[in-house]
């Protein structure tokens, strides 16, 4: 009889200590922007922050934080463009590292980017591990912080966090299938190379006219025929970008600087020019585009 009551009572403290050590999940579901996606409140506190653009930020109980950005922007995104964004905005730190380099990775469908860095804030080294979604006007970026010393401490329940959100794309299919009516074909850019658009969205941009592989950059484009911010109106011009993919000079490849490059195309006829005028909406470069 003693050995079946102390038979009990072990497995009783043996049921009481499983319960207290993995508590359930507590998921509650949120989103931000087109992003939704349950965090577990036994985990991560969120943070209420009322302040005009203000991320949509979660604390654990060490102090490591998660904080979440979406926005709406006014060209094509980049999650690489986002991420040379904080590079060059962090690597001015003291003691500026990456500890993991950019990487494309898939999250319930969608492509993500992560990255890794640390720098030395104040006394303090500090750890940050993103994930950088862009794709049409959509933006989104989350970021995990904590001191070098409690990463570790959180870091796997952030990764189960940001695994579990799903991202809506907002699409433009209507207005880019009536760029790709008037983009789609050869163009000579006056002293500046030839470019081929092609329906499926890629595109090469040559030295000349003899379309040699040997020095050319190719990717893939988006395009709109209206946008509010560039106070385009359908009918007055076009918006192109490239998200140049592989670059060869001189036979060689070569790393592509930019992962994205923006211009405008006017519809507005110059005197004594054949064509149309484009510009580079970054470096204002202006170039005269004709269809062959």
């Amino acid at each position: 009889m003693k050995k079946t009551v102390r038979a009990i009572f072990i497995l009783s403290a043996l049921m009481l200590f499983a319960s207290c050590s993995g508590k359930k999940e507590e998921l509650k579901p949120v989103s931000i922007g087109n992003l939704t996606f349950e965090f577990d409140a036994n985990v991560w506190e969120h943070i209420e922050n009322k302040a005009e653009n203000a991320p949509l930020e979660f604390k654990d109980s060490k102090g490591n934080t998660i904080s979440i950005y979406v926005s709406q922007e006014s060209t094509y995104q980049h999650p690489m463009e986002m991420i040379n964004f904080y590079k060059t905005m962090f690597s001015g730190y003291d003691e500026f590292k990456e500890f993991l380099a950019p990487n494309k990775l898939e999250v319930n469908g969608n492509t993500w980017y992560e990255y890794g860095y640390s720098y030395k804030d104040g006394t303090s080294i500090r750890k940050v591990y993103q994930r950088f979604y862009g794709k049409y006007y959509n933006a989104a970026s989350i970021s995990y912080s904590s001191t070098e010393e409690d990463y570790d401490t959180g870091y796997e329940e952030a990764v189960k966090m940001m695994s579990k959100i799903k991202a809506s794309d907002v699409t433009n299919d209507v207005n880019e299938a009536k760029a790709h009516k008037f983009l789609v074909g050869d163009w000579e850019v006056t002293n500046s190379g030839y470019l081929v658009l092609h329906d499926d969205g890629t595109y090469e941009w040559y030295k000349d006219a003899s379309k040699d592989a040997n020095n050319m950059h190719s990717g893939t484009y988006g395009c709109d025929v209206e946008n509010a911010t560039m106070s385009l109106k359908e009918g007055d011009g076009i918006y192109l970008v490239l998200f140049p993919e592989k670059l060869i000079v001189n036979g060689e490849a070569e790393e592509s600087k930019s992962y994205k490059i923006d211009y405008l195309i006017s519809f507005e006829q110059k005197e004594n020019t054949d064509g149309y005028q484009m510009v580079n909406m970054a470096s204002y470069n202006l170039y005269n585009i004709i269809k062959k």
